[in-house]
């Protein structure tokens, strides 16, 4: 009877949109990749990846929320050693040492510290905030969040260890936290301004900069962000029709089925065909929402509306960052770039809010 109960209130809407966007990814990456003989396989290890990601959503759905609730600190706390193995036994792609190899498989705990600091903030928020957030309170939140993000931060991987921003300022806003102390942060924010930028890599500042005067450096530091516009506005409003992309098939689009996967759909699809990615995305937004108000405690609440953070801010990050309105920080594009354990990451993510919803009326 209990299980009768939570089928029928399972949310297929937001599972069957979560799964469209990874499909349209799928085509993406094969698109991206077809001419390409040592990357041309990848949209099969994403299709793997997707049914792995389908097996660990159904146990976040089966599992009540609140048993994942009891057990965030544990969670938590093993992403955190798997995140300090990777300082030392993980392997570096692209500069960063952000992955960890186990057997066959290719792990980015980072990823799942999104999931986790999500568990662990919406929990802290409903058994220890009562009113408003106090001092003591932002310091354990802060420190909850802070820990993996300094661990991330070292790999280096600066662009994933800003998407728990996001999650972090929604725990604050949706706990209460007294105007004072927002203001407090903004101004210590600020007068810290100098000192980071002194220890930003010149890369780092030159991508910082690049946003600031587009035109800055076209064939060096500013040649992605070129590239990717290119790719965009040579779509048009129809687009040249999948696996037709000039940009991404003459491998003009760096990273094209990772960071700028986005370009590679907006060229074959046009803006009608990127708006409607964009469209399900946003009613995945509309859906975690919808979860959020419905949810029977204050810990489902929680849950939704900081995975919903998590994923919108990454998303809004990811096209920021396509369009040049943001700096190239590396940061993909949630269930359409490639990458297991990003997908996984995600996937799980849309589960926790399924849970939610699915037992808005089963005590």
């Amino acid at each position: 009877m209990y299980r009768s109960r939570l089928l029928d209130n399972v949310d297929l809407q937001m599972i069957l949109t979560a799964l469209a966007l990874v499909g349209v990814g799928i085509f993406a990456i094969a698109s991206a990749t077809m001419e390409q003989p040592d990357k041309s396989a990848l949209w099969r290890t994403q299709l793997l990846w997707m049914l792995i990601a389908l097996v660990a959503a159904t146990v976040v759905v089966v599992v009540d929320y609140r048993v994942w609730a009891e057990a965030a600190l544990v969670l938590h706390g093993v992403v955190i050693l798997l995140l300090v193995a990777v300082l030392f036994v993980g392997t570096s792609v692209g500069g960063n040492r952000s992955w960890l190899v186990i057997g066959p498989l290719r792990l980015q705990p980072s990823e799942l510290a999104k999931w986790t600091t999500c568990l662990v903030l919406a929990v802290y928020l409903a058994r220890r905030v009562r009113g408003s957030i106090g001092l003591r309170q932002l310091l354990e939140m802060g420190l909850l969040a802070g820990v993996p993000v300094m661990l991330i931060a070292r790999q280096p991987d600066m662009g994933t260890a800003l998407i728990f921003l996001p999650i972090f300022i929604s725990a604050l806003l949706i706990g209460g936290v007294r105007w004072k102390v927002i203001v407090g942060i903004l101004i210590i924010g600020l007068l810290l301004t100098p000192v980071v930028w002194t220890q930003l890599k010149d890369y780092q500042k030159e991508r910082i900069r690049t946003v600031l005067d587009p035109g800055r450096d076209p064939s060096g530091y500013g040649y992605q962000v070129r590239q990717s516009k290119i790719a965009i506005g040579s779509g048009g409003l129809t687009g040249k029709g999948l696996f037709r992309g000039t940009q991404s098939q003459l491998n003009f689009l760096p990273a094209q089925h990772t960071d700028f996967v986005v370009a590679v759909f907006a060229e074959e699809l046009g803006f009608f065909g990127a708006s409607v990615v964009l469209g399900l995305f946003y009613y995945l937004f509309l859906r975690g929402i919808v979860a959020a108000r419905s949810a029977q405690d204050r810990l489902g609440t929680y849950l939704c509306l900081l995975v919903v953070a998590w994923i919108t801010g990454q998303m809004a990050v990811n096209v920021g960052m396509v369009l040049g309105r943001l700096p190239t920080i590396g940061v993909p594009l949630p269930f359409l770039s490639y990458g297991g354990s990003a997908l996984v990451a995600a996937m799980c993510g849309i589960a926790l809010i399924v849970n939610v919803r699915s037992r808005r009326f089963v005590n």
